[in-house]
């Protein structure tokens, strides 16, 4: 097995059970205005890559939002790796759901891992930018509905992401992504009001290893727009750092060397990651 198309089981809580039993009725007041919050891990050879990362984020966002619940990281873990096995899952995206209320709901079940072309890497993509800031930005909840219409709209005019502006004309981050810029051998990326994304977290440490300065500042769409960096890029768990090439039809940028040597040091992270939990 290992393909999501034959996947058969999802985690209720930390009992597995049927995939086709994970539902959550609408009749209920937080299911109905999405009181809840998400996390997608990525499984590669069976391991759940950075899943302390993730868990840790899971329950930092339900503690931001106060969400009661009586849900613990370290059984929540255990069950997600007796689903990985219970269905002989290889590659994939976990969804871990946990919405709150009088009666919470856990729920993890699988779906296809996005695998991106090497051209993607070599050529960058094309980004829009879309005015919207996200509901609570430092929690990843599923209040998605700016995420939806901006990707939309990305995918409307041939991009493949949108870059939310706040209302001050600061690119904040994607929809499914953080945005990062480099300028002169510096790494740029908002501090504040967004997303703490995992692979962010890692490519801040790659760049330190590559002897690289940190710049935590919001850039406006302005200056993104007029070449102010030398590279953008965006990142994501299942991206790692995919450079941009366009912004709103106008190039920003053709060559992405250090954006290369970051994605390759993520990826490196990755499968010493699995090596040192698959020993």
């Amino acid at each position: 097995m290992g393909n999501v198309t034959e996947q058969r089981h999802a985690l209720c809580g930390y009992e597995i059970i049927d995939e086709r039993d994970a539902k959550v009725p609408l009749t209920v007041r937080e299911v109905f205005f999405n009181f809840s919050v998400y996390e997608s891990i990525k499984v590669i050879a069976g391991v759940p890559v950075f899943i302390d990362d993730h868990i840790e984020r899971l329950f930092e966002s339900a503690h931001r939002l106060a969400m009661v619940h009586g849900f613990s990281p370290q059984p929540l873990i255990e069950a997600i790796g007796s689903l990985i096995a219970e269905d002989s899952i290889e590659n994939s995206s976990l969804r871990v759901q946990l919405v709150g209320g009088e009666q919470p709901y856990l729920y993890v079940f699988a779906q296809s891992l996005p695998i991106y072309p090497d051209r993607y890497y070599e050529q960058g993509m094309k980004v829009i930018s879309y005015a919207g800031e996200r509901i609570e930005p430092e929690v990843k909840s599923n209040a998605l509905l700016l995420n939806y219409l901006a990707l939309r709209s990305a995918h409307e005019a041939g991009a493949f992401e949108a870059v939310l502006i706040d209302r001050n004309g600061m690119a904040m981050e994607g929809t499914r992504s953080n945005v990062f810029g480099i300028r002169n051998h510096t790494l740029f990326t908002p501090g504040t009001g967004v997303l703490s994304g995992v692979t962010r977290k890692y490519l801040l440490q790659a760049a330190q290893e590559l002897g690289m300065g940190i710049t935590f500042a919001h850039t406006s769409l302005a200056d993104v727009a007029e070449g102010f960096f030398d590279e953008y890029f965006l990142s994501s768990t299942s991206m790692g750092a995919l450079p941009v090439s366009h912004m709103d039809g106008k190039v920003i940028g053709t060559s992405f060397p250090l954006t290369g040597q970051l994605h390759a040091a993520v990826r490196r992270m990755e499968h010493e990651y699995i090596s040192s939990v698959s020993s």
